[in-house]
């Protein structure tokens, strides 16, 4: 039993500083999201562009940022796992199809995605939108596939399988 935990709580300190590498990965994406927004407010500056007109766009927008948002505390809250819940065998460490991780391999990108083009849609900014769309392309090309290594390397099969049984994104 002690080789046991021991060997549960070796596996949580590898998991903790593979899990600080994913989420560098993850902050980097947040940040290229809201530059997104920021830089696409900057132009509507200079090139004001209006495309939405009415209430309706702001409401669908704050809907999407409640949305997002909800998306990304689900899968956040669904990844944390504790050594006690670990040893009574409430989180499995290596089981990934929890939460919304049954649907998807990424949700919190997802979250942020719609979050973000919720604001542009609240900001009523073309130059943002199209800049969020940008960002979910470098996202997905860059910061998603860089994650899935570093998740590759530290589960190695279980997380290949896994892949095979989840999409990407939806």
């Amino acid at each position: 039993m002690a080789e046991d935990v021991k060997s549960t709580t070796d596996e949580l300190k590898d998991k903790s500083y593979r899990d600080g590498l994913v989420h560098l990965i993850l902050s980097h994406s947040y940040t290229v999201f809201w530059m997104a927004v920021v830089l696409g407010l900057i132009l509507d500056i200079y090139v004001p562009i209006g495309i939405f007109y009415g209430q309706m766009y702001q409401y669908v927008g704050a809907g999407m940022i409640i949305l997002g948002s909800i998306i990304i505390y689900w899968a956040q809250s669904t990844t944390n796992c504790t050594l006690r819940e670990v040893e009574k065998g409430i989180c499995p460490i290596r089981e990934f199809a929890r939460g919304p991780y049954k649907y998807s391999r990424n949700p919190t990108h997802i979250g942020l995605f719609i979050m973000t083009l919720g604001l542009a849609f609240i900001l009523n900014s073309l130059f943002s939108i199209i800049l969020v769309v940008v960002a979910f392309l470098i996202t997905k090309l860059v910061f998603v596939k860089k994650e899935e290594c570093l998740l590759e390397e530290k589960y190695g099969d279980i997380y290949c399988d896994y892949k095979k049984k989840v999409r990407t994104w939806i």
